[in-house]
């Protein structure tokens, strides 16, 4: 199954879990680094879903902007984004390939999406995020975590044959039954070292390991453009 129908079949879904829904709160770690950016900033979300952070963002004033793979995800947004007065300029598009000019955001952010491909395609779309964003503009991105507990259950899992590792450290879940809404699209899992390497182009100003749920670990990372 390819991103777009998979995201698709997510976000044209009455059964979106209620951590994605448009009007749920937002990441403490989106908050924290919100608080970082210029009053107005044009922001860029990266995998909007169906607006949980652009109405956030909008809502606290700043310009929002984003895309989505999913035609339902962006239309959801706009729709809420409209009947809450957010400005979104929202269009559909493969995240390796951003449609906007250089040099066009002071920020960017990407929360639970960028993970979703092969390595080679996950620097690709970096790549872009870098080129969008204009000198010193910050950029929030995480990625699954190879030292905690649901990466050894992916391990285990290939192991038993269960579920594929398609290349080094992403797996895919092929399984209709496996309760993950998402476990049909890859999921690359980073160590440090592998996170920095695919920030190279950017200066690193923060890089930590947040454990969520007890067990789903991820990398987070504040990356800045240098000016």
């Amino acid at each position: 199954m390819t991103n777009r129908v998979g995201w698709e079949l997510i976000w044209s879904s009455d059964r979106i879990p209620d951590r994605y829904a448009s009007l749920a709160a937002p990441n403490e770690t989106v908050v924290e680094w919100a608080d970082r950016l210029p009053a107005g900033a044009s922001v860029f979300d990266l995998g909007c879903g169906v607006g949980r952070h652009v109405l956030y963002l909008g809502g606290r004033g700043f310009r929002m902007a984003g895309v989505d793979i999913s035609p339902t995800g962006v239309q959801r947004t706009r729709e809420v984004s409209a009947e809450r007065r957010v400005a979104f300029d929202g269009r559909v598009c493969d995240m390796t390939m951003l449609p906007w000019p250089d040099a066009t955001f002071d920020a960017a952010l990407s929360t639970s999406t960028i993970h979703h491909g092969l390595r080679a395609n996950i620097q690709r779309t970096i790549d872009q995020v870098w080129r969008i964003l204009k000198p010193d503009g910050l950029f929030l991105v995480d990625f699954p975590c190879t030292d905690r507990a649901d990466y050894a259950l992916m391990r285990a899992e290939v192991d038993a044959g269960n579920i594929l590792e398609v290349e080094r450290n992403t797996f895919v879940d092929e399984r209709p039954d496996s309760g993950d809404a998402d476990g049909f699209l890859p999921h690359h899992y980073c160590d440090e070292a592998d996170a920095r390497d695919l920030l190279r182009r950017f200066v690193v100003e923060r890089l930590w390991a947040e454990l969520r749920d007890g067990s789903r670990g991820k990398w987070v990372a504040w990356a800045r453009k240098a000016s």
